[in-house]
Formats: C-alpha cells, sequence, structure tokens
C-alpha cells in the first residue's frame, strides 16, 4: 500500500472515528443504535445510481442518506410507524437494489470498505466534515439531551421535530463520511460501539460523551492501522476491534 493512502486512511479513521463517536453517544441514548445500523445500507442505491452515471459513489452515499434522513423524519410524522420500522423498510429495499444492480468487486468494496486513494479535494472535504459534525453535536449537545431527558417539554413551541431532524442529518452525512473505508454493511456500527463501551465505563453524561468521543478515534484509528498492518479489509478489522475493546470494557465494568 502506498504511504500517502496509508496516511490519507489512517486520518479518515481518526477524523470520523471521532465524529462517530460523538453522534453515537446520542444516538444509543434516544435508543436508535439498530436504527443507525440499517441507515447506513441505504447508500447501496446511491452507489450503484452513481456508477451508472460514471460518479464518484461517494457523492450517491451523500445524497441518498441525507435523503433517507428527511424522509424518516417527514415519515414520523405522516404515519403513525416508528422510526425503526420506517427505516427497516428502507433498509431491505436498499439492500435488495444494491445486491442487484452493484458489480460484483463494486460490491464487495461497498459492504465492506477499503483503503480509499482520494484526491486532494475529496480527503479534503472528508476530514473537515467530520470534524464540522463533531463540533455540530458539542455545539448542540444541550439541545439533544434536553429532548431526549424531558420530551414533553421539548415539545413545546414544536421545536423538538427540528432537533429531532437535526440529528439525524448529522448521523447520516457522519456515517457517509465512513462508508468508503468502513463500508455500508459496518459503518452504522461504528457509531454504535464506541457509545456502548463509554456507557459501560463513563459515571457521569459528560464523561460518557467525551468517552464516545476518545473511544470512536482510537478504535477507528487503531483498527484501520492493524488492517494495514495484516492486509486485512478496514471495515471488518474496525469493528472487530471496537468489539475487542467492548468486551475489555465488560471485565473493567466488572472490576469496578
Amino acid at each position: 500500500m502506498e504511504q500517502q493512502t496509508l496516511i490519507q486512511s489512517l486520518v479518515i479513521a481518526a477524523s470520523v472515528g471521532v465524529a462517530s463517536g460523538a453522534v453515537g453517544a446520542f444516538i444509543i441514548l434516544r435508543r436508535m443504535a439498530l436504527v443507525g445500523d440499517a441507515l447506513s445500507h441505504v447508500a447501496l442505491p446511491g452507489i450503484a445510481l452513481a456508477l451508472a452515471f460514471s460518479i464518484d459513489p461517494f457523492w450517491g452515499v451523500v445524497v441518498f442518506l441525507l435523503g433517507a434522513a428527511f424522509l424518516i423524519w417527514w415519515l414520523e410524522e405522516k404515519t403513525r410507524l416508528y422510526g425503526d420500522a420506517i427505516v427497516g423498510l428502507l433498509f431491505t429495499t436498499s439492500l435488495a437494489l444494491g445486491v442487484i444492480f452493484i458489480p460484483d468487486v463494486e460490491l464487495l468494496e461497498s459492504l465492506f470498505g477499503e483503503f480509499p486513494k482520494l484526491p486532494l479535494f475529496e480527503f479534503s472535504f472528508i476530514v473537515l466534515s467530520a470534524v464540522a459534525m463533531g463540533s455540530l453535536v458539542f455545539l448542540f449537545a444541550g439541545k439533544f439531551l434536553f429532548d431526549i431527558v424531558a420530551p414533553e417539554l421539548a415539545r413545546i413551541g414544536d421545536r423538538s421535530r427540528f432537533w429531532d431532524l437535526l440529528l439525524l442529518l448529522v448521523f447520516s452525512f457522519t456515517v457517509a463520511l465512513g462508508i468508503k473505508l468502513v463500508g455500508t454493511l459496518l459503518m452504522g456500527a461504528l457509531t454504535i460501539i464506541p457509545a456502548s463501551i463509554a456507557k459501560n465505563l463513563a459515571r457521569s453524561t459528560t464523561g460518557y460523551i467525551m468517552l464516545s468521543v476518545i473511544l470512536g478515534g482510537v478504535i477507528s484509528f487503531g483498527g484501520a492501522l492493524v488492517a494495514s498492518l495484516y492486509g486485512f479489509l478496514p471495515g471488518p478489522t474496525i469493528i472487530l476491534f471496537g468489539v475487542g475493546v467492548f468486551l475489555l470494557s465488560l471485565f473493567a465494568r466488572g472490576k469496578g
């Protein structure tokens, strides 16, 4: 692997991991973990459509995931279905379309990720966007927490729907940023694992959020580094690395 590709991949892993840890902390508190995992699969039709028009699949992923966030938010208001049911329908439809229309070679990379060699603009866009997503989560952390802890009060003035949408958009965009490296099949898990570990270990809400952020960066960077050293696919390696840390956190919690 070229040194430039490795450096790009490790920087993307660290930045997207930090953003994933930040937004994942609130996804876990909202009990949307399975929603988050399924949402990443909605990117598959975007990849297929982009390939059909010879466009970089990344942009198809961004458009489809942000569109899915708006659709979920709108359907939650217009139907009696819960968010997880809506995402489940989108997940199965998207997975079927992706498997049918994405070529076999591209499908493997789409599902499990790769070490991408990116032009400077796209690399910079992913890293800076990941930093922006993490910053947005910290900026509005109080609003997100209030909406979770006191949903009835948050609905006064009908503002809670806006924060629901913003969290969904930040989450969807963060997932989109990491799909090239981690893959559609596993990227959702990267937002869940750091927050799950942090919830095992943290003793306060602030500590929980900060620990989730740190763990997101460490797990993603460490997993990508291990994958590069041993020639593994980055997506599965990052997730298995995170699962290993999660198991250690159970042991540490038991000792505490």
